[in-house]
């Protein structure tokens, strides 16, 4: 059961942002029967969203955002995604798993690629082609990870890099800088 905290539904966005939290909650079953807060964070926050799991009721904070903002696409999931890590421990923890989660459930809506996963560069700047595979490619990590692999997180992220990089031509991160 969610509840808005009276600081959030203060918030001139509350009722649209509300919303698109609820729009969600149908892909995270397992959150039917628990009882959680909707909060804000500071506006100057540089957090997207947070899950104060810790809490009785537990407690998911948003940056104060226009409903539209496509960030939230991707962080009300991740969010949802930390109370089935805790307290309900139905995901393991960890926020690379948190994202590859989420996305296996909601990441053909997600408006922008997660964020602690890797993700190509070439998917990065192509987020809407590559959204639909790397949610397919979640949802089979998930499998694998449910049949005994603990690699599903590294194994996403070779076989999104292994579709995006054409063969031959290997993506490479920019070298990084020595200290003078």
């Amino acid at each position: 059961m969610l509840r808005l905290t009276p600081r959030f539904a203060a918030n001139r966005h509350a009722a649209p942002l509300a919303d698109l939290v609820l729009s969600f909650l149908p892909r995270f079953p397992e959150l039917e029967g628990t009882e959680f807060e909707l909060d804000l964070l500071p506006s100057s926050s540089t957090l997207l969203g947070l899950a104060e799991q810790d809490r009785d009721p537990p407690r998911i904070r948003l940056r104060p955002a226009r409903p539209t903002n496509p960030s939230l696409t991707y962080t009300i999931p991740h969010e949802f995604t930390h109370l089935l890590q805790y307290p309900l421990r139905i995901v393991p923890g960890g926020e690379r798993s948190c994202d590859l989660y989420a996305m296996a459930r909601t990441g053909d809506r997600f408006l922008v690629p997660p964020g602690y996963v890797r993700v190509p560069r070439g998917a990065r700047m192509d987020w809407d082609r590559w959204r639909p595979t790397a949610a397919i490619l979640a949802r089979e990590a998930v499998t694998r990870r449910a049949e005994g692999t603990r690699t599903y997180i590294a194994w996403w992220e070779r076989s999104l890099r292994a579709l995006v990089t054409p063969p031959g031509s290997r993506e490479r991160e920019r070298p990084r800088e020595l200290p003078a």
